[in-house]
């Protein structure tokens, strides 16, 4: 998301509004007679697709609006009261205006006020689906999110239970196609991959950038893995602040998480293509598989090109990347 504008158009929200901005990490802005102008920070956010939070009058944030755009890339905007009590998400709701109310109400023991149908069913839209899930073809979801408040079943090729949880109708003879797999392969229903899958990386001194792009790509490619699917690369703790490794995760828009000597060395016997070479001049029999294993299991074992090894594993379930192995940094 980008940073959100937050802002009050009176003295009586200011402490709201500052709050917000405290914890969002963002600037205030205190608008309003005698003060500043909302309207040219409101009309700038929206036309740069910014999330907008105005601690105002839902109407008055409407008028500030003036002219709406395409629903399609509209940004998330939020009215919020003077007390902080009632948060109201009145455009983006499924492009995190519902979970920014929901953050907001949360934080003033409140009430944010959802509208939008699929919320008040659901426990989740399929727009905005719940971390560790990412929708390959969004443009699939309205027509069906449509055909399920007419009545129609919701069929999933994979695990179902997270949508049974949220109040889907699921049935083996629904109408409505749901395919959950890590495969980007296009195909009918809607698509969505769980980030199930960890890049586990190895690499000398003299890796490139390039060299574990490429990789990467390949190894991805060759086990049919969409990019949206991978949770993480890992590697040992040793190779933290190599260059090669870091860019390259941020290149894939995924963290990069490392594990200990120990912990790698823990993976010993489970290792598909162990080195002798590597552990007689390190004492490890491997590093990229072993790093790839702490997903649970070895989807494609090691693959080598110049100075980098990569090796795929995968969980059962979408991967909570906050507990597993440790951030850099």
């Amino acid at each position: 998301m980008k940073t959100p504008l937050v802002f009050s158009t009176s003295p009586r929200g200011d402490e709201t509004a500052r709050h917000i901005a405290q914890l969002l990490g963002v600037p205030v802005h205190l608008c309003g007679a005698g003060r500043g102008d909302a309207a040219p920070l409101v009309n700038s956010a929206y036309a740069a697709r910014t999330p907008i939070v105005g601690v105002c009058a839902a109407g008055v944030l409407i008028r500030l609006l003036g002219e709406l755009g395409d629903r399609a890339s509209e940004p998330a905007v939020v009215a919020v009261s003077a007390d902080g009590k009632m948060a109201v998400p009145l455009l983006g709701s499924h492009r995190g205006a519902n979970a920014l109310a929901r953050w907001i109400a949360d934080g003033f023991k409140g009430t944010a006020g959802i509208t939008s149908s699929s919320d008040t069913l659901y426990d989740f839209s399929l727009e905005d689906p719940p971390p560790g899930y990412v929708v390959a073809n969004p443009d699939a979801v309205r027509p069906l999110m449509a055909a399920l408040l007419k009545g129609e079943k919701l069929k999933v090729e994979g695990l179902s239970g997270w949508l049974e949880l949220a109040g889907y109708p699921v049935s083996a003879a629904g109408s409505q196609l749901l395919r959950l797999t890590e495969n980007p392969a296009p195909g009918p229903g809607l698509l969505v991959h769980p980030k199930t899958i960890v890049i586990g990386i190895g690499a000398t001194s003299k890796a490139t950038t390039d060299e574990v792009v490429s990789l990467v790509r390949s190894s991805l490619a060759q086990a049919c893995i969409a990019n949206h699917a991978v949770a993480a690369l890992a590697t040992i703790e040793s190779h933290a602040k190599t260059a090669a490794i870091v860019e390259a995760a941020e290149a894939f828009g995924v963290p990069l998480r490392v594990f200990t000597r120990r912990e790698i060395d823990r993976e010993r016997k489970r290792l598909a293509t162990p080195s002798e070479t590597v552990d007689a001049a390190t004492g490890l029999a491997g590093v990229c598989e072993a790093a790839a294993l702490k997903a649970g299991t070895l989807l494609l074992a090691k693959q080598v090109a110049g100075n980098v090894t990569c090796a795929l594993g995968k969980a059962d379930t979408p991967i909570d990347v906050g507990r597993f192995g440790r951030a850099v940094g």
